[in-house]
């Protein structure tokens, strides 16, 4: 059943209240920006009176709405992860399969490669006498293997990772699927993807490395440049001192300092993922973005 458009309103008017409570009232629906004005959609189209209803309720006074209105309990928690699924339905299967992907390298904690991790790495890897041995990477992407210059994103190696990267990918990731749409966070993310494993397996030679750190990264650059172009958009608003915070830490990671404590970062990653997330970011960058956060 395809999806219906009930309002069409000024671009001025906060929705965030009355989007919490149709939530709560059990509507789904998404808000994007058109043409300089709001749209709500509803996934399902006999719902549709029901909004305008509560809409022209709450605009006229009829109805008022205070944050407790918004806020159920137990359903709240489920109404914000039905609203993300249907709101950024790619980044939530990204997340889904990240979130999949992890325990492939618990294997790793006992010496073992799983065949699971086997699959997502750069190029594959075997145990020769008990030592890593990886394959040659033009003989990797002459077989046809070419899904592995993604699937390393999948890879993370401790539950700090995993949230981090996981943490940065939702909060950057939705601005652009619910600014750009969902094809165009798909491919930004291949790319960087690519670009950043790529650049690590030039760095370090063969190796085992793997993360979502390169995308989120490249995230952050796209989001930190469409801001400087389109400064009036909220979605592509950042701070600049979480600017400054993420450039430190990289040049930080840089250093080798980690490596002190045993802890080997993929900085050629991170660094190429910023600076292709960045350049992707340059090109329309004063088109306005489609929706509203």
């Amino acid at each position: 059943m395809p999806a219906q458009r009930p309002l069409q309103i000024d671009a001025d008017i906060d929705l965030e209240l009355f989007c919490a409570y149709l939530w709560k009232l059990g509507i789904r629906h998404r808000v994007y920006e058109e043409q300089g004005r709001q749209v709500v959609e509803v996934a399902d189209p006999s719902q549709s009176e029901a909004v305008r209803e509560q809409y022209a309720a709450w605009r006229t006074g009829r109805l008022t709405l205070a944050r407790s209105d918004t806020r159920t309990g137990r359903a709240r928690p489920l109404a914000h992860a039905l609203s993300f699924v249907w709101q950024c339905p790619v980044l939530a299967s990204l997340v889904l399969v990240t979130l999949v992907c992890f325990p492939a390298t618990w294997s790793l904690d006992y010496g073992e490669l799983s065949s699971w991790v086997r699959w997502l790495t750069f190029v594959d890897v075997t145990l020769v006498n008990g030592f890593p041995h990886y394959a040659d990477l033009a003989t990797t992407l002459a077989s046809g293997q070419l899904w592995r210059l993604v699937t390393p994103i999948f890879l993370h190696f401790s539950v700090a990772h995993l949230l981090f990267n996981t943490a940065v990918i939702i909060e950057f990731g939705r601005r652009v699927e619910r600014g750009l749409g969902g094809p165009r966070l798909l491919g930004m993310v291949l790319a960087i993807a690519v670009a950043s494993n790529l650049a690590q397996y030039l760095s370090t030679g063969p190796g085992m490395f793997g993360g979502m750190s390169g995308v989120a990264y490249g995230l952050v650059g796209f989001v930190v440049v469409r801001g400087r172009r389109a400064p009036e958009h909220p979605l592509w608003k950042v701070s600049r001192s979480f600017v400054v915070a993420v450039v430190g830490f990289l040049v930080l990671m840089s250093t080798g300092v980690t490596e002190l404590f045993g802890l080997h970062i993929a900085n050629a990653a991170h660094w190429v993922g910023l600076c292709v997330g960045a350049l992707l970011g340059l090109p329309g960058g004063n088109q306005p973005a489609r929706e509203s956060p």
